[in-house]
């Protein structure tokens, strides 16, 4: 077989390879994970891949809502201001989420802001691909809609949190929700990996960064947490003691 036609099956199989990790990926998902074979196979041809580099604005508040983003690897964060301009951050997503998935039904702007906080690769499926596959696979609806409620209670719980918790509380119920979704465990205390920043912290429970660092001073004081650049190591049950005393 000649060299450029060897080439060329070695590219091909190596695509195909790729894209089957991606596959892999996408139906790990939780808004593709209940698809059928068969119904995933009806999306799959529309779902392009794209890389952005950190700190890429995907779009703003009330830019037209066109697709769904599927994050491969990397992160973004969600964010709106609030009344007084103040930026408060909705939600860090990570691989295997997705956002934007209200656009895909309704069509109306986006309620929110995304950015990129690492390089990120996304999976995106256009609005308009995505209704042509439902006049003939109604059944995608039904479970992404199943889906997305998951998402409004847990809009509905951050709301409540906003309501009933001091900040101290939602300080700690943010460290504790790190814990479970990302913490390790290494001998006797668990570490938390990645974005540590005090600002992001303070936008996603509603604070400010004055605040987040004096209450991380306290509990570093009282030897509950040690906390690095990169990294937060927390050496006790972070539910104890932790309370608005710790102020």
């Amino acid at each position: 077989m000649p060299a450029a036609r060897l080439q060329w099956v070695d590219f091909t199989r190596s695509m195909m390879f790729i894209w089957h990790m991606i596959q892999r990926a996408i139906k790990q998902s939780g808004i593709f994970a209940e698809l059928s074979q068969t119904e995933f196979e009806r999306l799959s041809p529309y779902m392009r891949e794209q890389h952005m580099p950190r700190k890429t604005e995907l779009f703003h508040q009330d830019d037209p809502g066109d697709a769904l983003y599927l994050i491969l690897k990397g992160g973004v964060r969600i964010y709106r201001y609030s009344s007084t301009g103040r930026e408060i951050t909705l939600a860090v997503l990570r691989e295997g989420q997705f956002f934007g998935e209200m656009s895909l039904l309704d069509g109306m702007p986006r309620s929110a802001n995304a950015i990129t906080i690492e390089n990120t690769e996304f999976i995106v499926l256009k609005r308009n691909d995505f209704l042509n596959v439902l006049k003939t696979t109604p059944e995608i609806a039904i479970k992404i809609l199943k889906d997305m409620s998951v998402r409004v209670r847990e809009a509905d719980a951050m709301i409540e949190d906003f309501a009933l918790l001091n900040v101290y509380e939602r300080l700690m119920k943010y460290i504790n929700t790190r814990i479970k979704e990302e913490g390790k465990r290494e001998g006797y205390c668990t570490v938390i990996s990645g974005n540590i920043k005090r600002q992001d912290i303070a936008n996603a429970i509603g604070s400010t960064r004055e605040t987040v660092s004096r209450i991380f001073s306290s509990w570093q004081k009282k030897g509950y947490i040690k906390i690095y650049p990169t990294k937060i190591i927390i050496y006790r049950d972070m539910s104890m003691d932790m309370t608005r005393k710790n102020g």
